[in-house]
């Protein structure tokens, strides 16, 4: 009776699991995405940063979240020009200095890296303009989240362990 019974659960588990991976809708998209985004700010250990440069990269990140990549072309491609010269124009200004520029040259690189990584884990969010737009929406969201938050602050959001990993491998290189 216990194998029956295990065996029924197993197999409703399955199908819940591969259901779920079927059903990608903008929400759940977004969901996943805000969590990821969460994750590559933590992974960008900003908690010690001036407050200027983590305005400057939330500045920039926005700029760069309105482009969209062409078919093809990934995250880290289609942001990494933008973020380059907005960074240059934050320095220019005198808004940020220019080991500020650095990190958050490195951090917008982790958010790069980070949002290429949804569509790596979740392809099928490629596949329609509302799904692109809820992952970009959430991942910003989620990192935004993490970065502004002041030093000391004991708010803990919940991460994906497999970004995490992908985005310090990625740091590593």
């Amino acid at each position: 009776m216990k194998k029956i019974i295990c065996s029924i659960i197993a197999a409703f588990l399955a199908f819940c699991m591969t259901g779920c991976k079927k059903d990608v809708t903008p929400e759940s998209i977004n969901a996943v995405a805000t969590v990821i985004g969460r994750t590559a700010g933590y992974a960008c250990e900003l908690s010690k940063t001036k407050a200027e440069v983590k305005e400057a990269i939330i500045k920039v990140l926005d700029i760069a979240a309105a482009a969209v990549p062409t078919n093809g072309q990934t995250f880290v491609e289609a942001w990494t020009p933008i973020i380059d010269a907005e960074l240059a124009k934050l320095v220019t200004e005198g808004k940020i200095d220019d080991a500020g520029a650095k990190i958050a040259k490195v951090a917008l690189g982790i958010a790069c890296e980070g949002i290429d990584y949804v569509f790596i884990k979740y392809p099928k969010a490629k596949e329609g303009k509302d799904l692109v737009g809820a992952a970009v929406q959430g991942f910003v969201t989620g990192f935004k989240s993490v970065v502004s938050m002041k030093a000391g602050a004991e708010e803990k959001f919940e991460i994906d362990e497999d970004a995490m990993k992908y985005l310090k491998s990625k740091m590593a290189k």
